[in-house]
């Protein structure tokens, strides 16, 4: 139980965290903050589609070869805690 609420508590400073991270760009005052954050958010969600682009192609050209699960399906496992 408990360390079911440890995960759930790492994951909401977590998003706390970002959240004040972010909002620190949309102070006045902070406009190189502001330039920089865009740019690391940016980079960010571009590796982040890299990422996954790669690692669906390779599911999806490997996948009928192995009999494993396929990366949307361990995903959705790992999103879900099943």
């Amino acid at each position: 139980m408990f360390a079911k609420a440890k995960h759930t508590a790492g994951r909401w400073i977590l998003f706390l965290a970002v959240l004040l991270i972010l909002s620190f760009a949309a102070m006045p005052g902070f406009g190189k903050f502001s330039a920089v954050a865009d740019h690391i958010a940016v980079t960010v969600r571009l590796s982040l589609v890299l990422v996954l682009s790669v690692l669906v192609l390779r599911d999806w050209v490997l996948g009928s070869k192995s009999g494993k699960d396929s990366i949307l399906q361990r995903c959705r496992r790992w999103y879900y805690g099943d």
